[in-house]
């Protein structure tokens, strides 16, 4: 693999969730968005991103991951932003609160009278921090 890095820096309303060099990074999304991987010299591209799980591989050889849930990536010159409408890092996340959200989303799921589509988003956000923070152990 290249030694070249590209720039790439996560961004949210609250806090950047990352800002530096990689080798490249995976957009693992679920549901309509799909999966996309960037390295450098990939060509220019806007993206939009969905709820799921941001791979970073470090130029160390070493790997960082972070949630998004929803928003774009840009990718020109070999510079990366993604501005994320939320994420969190792994260190981040209470994986008790997650684990109740999960269950609160099944149970609107089941619920005829529920919004179906907020019920499955909050499923889908639970269902990634509890993988993220399951990663980082």
């Amino acid at each position: 693999m290249s030694d070249k890095t590209i720039k790439l820096k996560v961004i949210t309303p609250v806090n950047v969730l990352f800002e530096g060099e990689a080798k490249s990074f995976i957009v693992k999304t679920r549901g309509e968005v799909g999966e996309f991987a960037v390295l450098a010299d990939h060509i220019p591209m806007t993206a939009s991103v969905g709820i799921g799980t941001l791979v970073i591989d470090m130029p160390d050889g070493t790997e960082k991951r972070t949630s998004l849930f929803g928003g774009y990536c840009v990718v020109h010159n070999n510079s990366a932003v993604i501005i994320a409408e939320a994420g969190e890092k792994p260190e981040d996340i209470d994986f008790a609160r997650a684990e109740e959200a999960k269950k609160r989303a099944e149970e609107r799921l089941h619920d005829a009278d529920s919004d179906h589509k907020r019920a499955e988003q909050a499923l889908m956000r639970s269902i990634v921090r509890m993988e993220l923070h399951k990663w980082r152990k």
